[in-house]
């Protein structure tokens, strides 16, 4: 329901639309609300509105009621219809404003005075950001890549794994579980190859946007793995697994490194050189790099080129850390290029996966960010001059 005339307007309802709140009916709340104002003939006294986020996911779905100032926690469709009327249940409101003093019911959480600092010893998070991707399988393999990590981890620090995007929890809710389990430090780690925009803008957006729903929290930032020594080291071994021998001259192949491709050129210059870097550490006449998508050249390009310049086998490497679509993707090109040019003997070697050298560096990131020594805590003063020059509008990476 639309109310163009305010004038009339004695209440004002802000609807949460967040993903978490989405992902628990709050479009469903959304109407029962609007068809609980339109029955009783209420819509120009009361006029409502989605928020992108009202910052209390736990408890999902929000509803906050202004002038009064009462948060509520709408979990079922009576409750949704009695904030029409003011006639909630006391275990429904978060908390609420009257005469200047708030009122918290004494049975929901209690915002972030739950969570101030002074009430035990410190506790420290660490939340691991995994990319997501449309393709649970990867899901499991960041989730389960971390689990077999926490070995190797300090047990008194706590571990969780979230999400930027297609999968869940999200960066949001990860933040969330970490707090309610008493943290009061938590360190983000980014589980990203190169640092681009994702580690540049939208993960330290999520930091930031968390910091003014948790105070008293205080967050560090991990860098990316980038242009690591170890990752030379995973690239071998998968081009072992392949079948090519590391340590011997190949006078006809070439290596075609596979990325994801992306707009920042400063991460595509990583990739570059990190493609450089490999051919020096191996005795190739050609180690080409390419894309998956957003930009060039494509991995039909790399193919072509490296066709042009002479090689008879090829053994494309993917640069990706787990399983996903694009993953997918490549297999079947795989398989299309052995087709198109039968003359030539092409292999496709494994992403990187689980590997033990991928636990190196993510657990020398994981330190870099306790101990303070992390880049990434400059990123997030980077990305606090940029909102500011240039505004920022905070949105849930969660599709």
């Amino acid at each position: 329901m639309t109310t163009w005339n305010l004038t009339q307007m004695q209440r004002h309802l802000l609807i949460c639309n967040g993903a978490t709140c989405m992902g628990a009916g709050a479009e469903e709340v959304t109407q029962q609300i609007r068809d609980e104002i339109r029955k009783n003939r209420l819509d120009e006294q009361i006029h409502t509105s989605r928020t992108r986020c009202n910052g209390r996911c736990k408890d999902k779905c929000v509803v906050i009621d202004y002038p009064k100032g009462t948060w509520y926690s709408v979990q079922h469709e009576e409750t949704a219809r009695d904030i029409v009327h003011e006639a909630v249940e006391q275990d429904a409101i978060i908390y609420s404003m009257e005469h200047g003093v708030r009122k918290r019911s004494d049975n929901r959480m209690k915002g972030i005075d739950k969570y101030k600092k002074g009430k035990g010893p410190m506790k420290k998070a660490v939340l691991f950001v995994g990319h997501g991707s449309r393709l649970e399988a990867g899901n499991i393999e960041v989730r389960e890549f971390i689990g077999q990590m926490k070995e190797y981890i300090d047990p008194a620090l706590l571990i969780e794994t979230c999400f930027l995007e297609f999968a869940s929890p999200n960066i949001e809710d990860g933040i969330q579980l970490c707090v309610e389990q008493g943290a009061d430090e938590i360190h983000v780690i980014p589980i990203i190859l190169l640092h681009a925009g994702h580690s540049k803008l939208h993960i330290p957006a999520e930091i930031e946007h968390a910091k003014e729903h948790f105070p008293d929290v205080q967050f560090t930032y991990g860098q990316t793995i980038g242009v690591h020594e170890e990752v030379f080291e995973i690239l071998k071994t998968r081009l072992t697994e392949a079948g090519f021998d590391v340590d011997q001259k190949h006078d006809d192949t070439a290596i075609l490194l596979i990325g994801r491709g992306g707009s920042d050129p400063y991460a595509n210059g990583d990739f570059y050189k990190i493609s450089r870097l490999l051919w020096e550490k191996l005795n190739v006449p050609i180690v080409e790099s390419a894309f998956m998508g957003v930009t060039t050249p494509t991995v039909q390009d790399g193919m072509e080129r490296c066709i042009k310049l002479g090689a008879k086998k090829i053994i494309m490497l993917p640069y990706f850390l787990f399983t996903g679509i694009l993953m997918e993707r490549m297999y079947k090109m795989a398989e299309q290029f052995k087709e198109s040019y039968p003359h030539i003997s092409i292999d496709i070697a494994q992403y990187f996966g689980y590997h033990p050298k991928l636990r190196t560096v993510l657990l020398e990131r994981m330190n870099q960010a306790l101990n303070g020594t992390s880049t990434g805590m400059q990123d997030l003063e980077n990305f606090r001059k940029f909102a500011e020059e240039q505004g920022y509008e905070h949105h849930h990476h969660h599709h």
